[in-house]
């Protein structure tokens, strides 16, 4: 339930650090999208893309980024709309085919935002399978520069704040864990990390590696002994308390904490089967 905030005290009205790594998501790969909390903007669960789909990432200019939000319409009748603006250097091949080829997709577009000043990360996206993202290209290519400018509209109305989202994303790539491995090593930074079947019962126990504030995404294996982490393990806060086990299309989305000592526990964010 929504309940009413004090908001006497001012937030920080400098800059937001914003990652010079953009997320797009063509919403036709998407298999199911994330509900939202009764609070109607924090977004609940992963991300999840249909079998052999995957988003893709652009290196933008971090200090040409905006992420506007406005309103229209009559009393009573107001509607919200998304406008986020980007700059990538150059006008290369890949960006060229990108642009030919997303030209009339509806998309959804991820920026992360914190974490350069401490603060907890998150994903700020922008359209949504009901209110899409239009991307509108332009291409600077003159005396002072070569730019494209990676523009979008959302041509639908909506009343959805673009939502805060802490999963993970499905790449082309996708990390594995070695079989029989009670370590997950995640090295490779943020994402998904697939388990294998093992050749025995195995409980992962602990996760290596992990970077204070980061998600990670188990994705189980399924076969005859997909691995499990219980519940009792004190590196793990379990929703509920109830173990988890790594079956065919099963996820768990941990975040990392502090624990000290270059220690981390890892608390559960959300699941599926």
């Amino acid at each position: 339930m929504y309940t009413k905030p004090s908001l006497i005290s001012k937030g920080n009205g400098g800059a937001e650090d914003k990652n010079f790594e953009i997320v797009l998501i063509d919403l036709n790969d998407v298999l199911t999208w994330p509900s939202r909390d009764d609070n109607k903007v924090k977004m609940l669960g992963n991300i999840v893309m249909k079998d052999g789909k995957y988003v893709t990432k652009m290196q933008v200019t971090a200090s040409k980024t905006s992420l506007p939000l406005g309103s229209e319409g009559e009393e009573d009748n107001v509607s919200l709309n998304s406008l986020p603006e980007f700059s990538f250097p150059g006008s290369t091949l890949d960006s060229e085919e990108f642009f030919a080829n997303w030209l009339n997709k509806s998309m959804a577009v991820g920026v992360r935002v914190g974490a350069c000043g401490g603060e907890t990360p998150f994903y700020r996206i922008f359209g949504t399978p009901c209110a899409p993202l239009s991307l509108l290209p332009e291409i600077q290519n003159d005396n002072d520069a070569t730019a494209s400018m990676v523009k979008f509209q959302q041509f639908a109305k909506t009343r959805n704040m673009p939502g805060r989202y802490s999963g993970t994303f499905t790449l082309a790539t996708v990390n594995t864990v070695t079989a029989d491995a009670t370590t997950v090593d995640v090295a490779n930074g943020t994402g998904e990390y697939q388990l294998q079947d093992n050749a025995a019962t195995t409980v992962i126990t602990d996760i290596s590696n992990a970077v204070t504030g980061e998600v990670y995404t188990l994705l189980g294996s399924g076969g005859a002994n997909p691995a499990t982490i219980e519940a009792s393990n004190t590196n793990f806060v379990l929703a509920g308390g109830v173990d988890w086990q790594g079956l065919s299309g099963a996820t768990l989305t941990v975040r990392a904490y502090d624990a000290g000592g270059g220690d981390h526990v890892f608390v559960e964010e959300s699941r599926s089967s």
